[in-house]
């Protein structure tokens, strides 16, 4: 998938969603856009308060049964047996009309809350969302079957079906409410840029097809395993409700189809990976499909390869133009370096140059190759020759008049 952009997501809403979204403000207004007056000249309680009402009436039907079943007991019309179990089934009415009550209140407030800041997913099943809609009406109440059994009961409105008939006996069933999850590639982005990189962020050293040491983060079908394992772990944290989200609100699946692909529980994969449905498993699809779409393989000659290729390649142009390397296993050269001298003489100055034996390693560089050291010389022996030559040199050291006169 592309980078997910929320008002553009936005403007792509499906005809489905269209209606699930004007289904939603009419339902907005219902809980909140009351005037002063409305509110000061109700004609009948509020929704939450009414269902207080249901609750506490169950539940003085509930301790009505059990004070009659102590006094059949007390009369001896029921048996210890028959007492025990009906008593058994009070507790067990008792608990689940706690659970009821806790349930649907909680619901109603999450409802309320994302239906007001406007967060709710396009993923939510509309059943769930038609009987949330319907206990905050009072169209769906708490009732006692003929058994004495608590349970829901009434209609709801689906926003594209229409009504249906609502009949809940396990609390566990009351329906959740679904909020839209952040943009996606928030998630992803981050995961996606450490792909074959190393603590430092550096990509991490290779071998190539030349046996060159290289960085390089890899292929992205090499970090497949990464991908399954990421998503798999963000499948399992954002639960059945994000799934749900994701679809709807990410891929703009209508809702139907998240529907049909969340109840087909159990699925494997064409690549033979279980899901616990098939909602897990498209969204696995889909975000390795934007991972792939952001993923950028980097590859970074490594240092070693760069000082090798260097070396090589100054070999082969030494080569070329028949120029020594230094020589790794330099011996003793013999050169004459020359120096020019200036003299003057009763017949005027004199210009005489001078050669001087070095020995020293030659090498390719531009470098002056190494003087060898002249025989130490006595100040006495210096000063006796310059005072015999008639000649006044300029700026010449003792060993250059050594040299000259030797």
């Amino acid at each position: 998938m592309e980078m997910y952009n929320p008002r553009e997501a936005a403007k792509k809403e499906s005809p489905e969603q269209q209606i699930i979204a004007a289904s939603r403000r009419v339902e907005y207004d219902r809980q909140f856009k009351r005037a002063a007056e409305d509110k000061l000249n109700q004609e009948n309680p509020t929704p939450e308060n009414v269902f207080k009402v249901q609750a506490q009436g169950i539940a003085r039907r509930i301790v009505e049964g059990a004070n009659e079943l102590v006094n059949k007991k007390g009369k001896g019309e029921i048996s210890n047996a028959d007492f025990a179990s009906d008593m058994a089934m009070v507790d067990q009415m008792v608990d689940n009309l706690g659970n009821f009550t806790t349930g649907i209140e909680k619901s109603l407030a999450i409802y309320k809350e994302m239906l007001m800041e406007g967060t709710l997913s396009y993923g939510m099943d509309q059943h769930d969302e038609a009987v949330l809609q319907a206990i905050d009406k009072g169209e769906v109440q708490l009732a006692l079957d003929k058994e004495g059994r608590v349970k829901m009961e009434g209609k709801g409105n689906h926003a594209i079906k229409g009504p249906f008939d609502v009949s809940i006996y396990d609390f566990y069933n009351i329906p959740q409410p679904v909020k839209k999850l952040p943009p996606i590639n928030n998630l992803l982005k981050p995961f996606v840029d450490k792909l074959g990189v190393d603590e430092n962020g550096m990509p991490i050293t290779r071998i190539d097809q030349f046996g060159n040491m290289i960085y390089d983060t890899g292929d992205l079908s090499e970090h497949d395993a990464d991908i399954l394992d990421f998503t798999s772990n963000a499948i399992v944290e954002a639960g059945p409700e994000g799934i749900r989200s994701y679809l709807g609100d990410h891929l703009n699946l209508p809702s139907e189809e998240v529907k049909a692909l969340a109840e087909n529980i159990n699925y494997t994969d064409e690549n033979g990976n279980n899901w616990a449905n098939q909602a897990d498993a498209v969204a696995h699809d889909s975000m390795k499909d934007f991972a792939g779409g952001q993923y950028r393989r980097q590859t970074r000659p490594h240092p070693d390869t760069i000082a090798n290729n260097a070396s090589r390649s100054a070999t082969e142009i030494a080569t070329q133009k028949q120029v020594p390397l230094i020589n790794p296993d330099p011996k003793a050269q013999e050169v004459q370096m020359q120096q020019t001298e200036v003299m003057q003489t009763p017949q005027g100055e004199v210009a005489e140059t001078a050669t001087e034996d070095v020995v020293g390693p030659i090498s390719s560089s531009l470098q002056q190759p190494i003087q060898a050291q002249p025989e130490e010389v006595s100040a006495d022996i210096t000063e006796q020759m310059i005072a015999e030559t008639p000649l006044k040199m300029k700026t010449l050291s003792a060993k250059d008049l050594i040299k000259k006169y030797s």
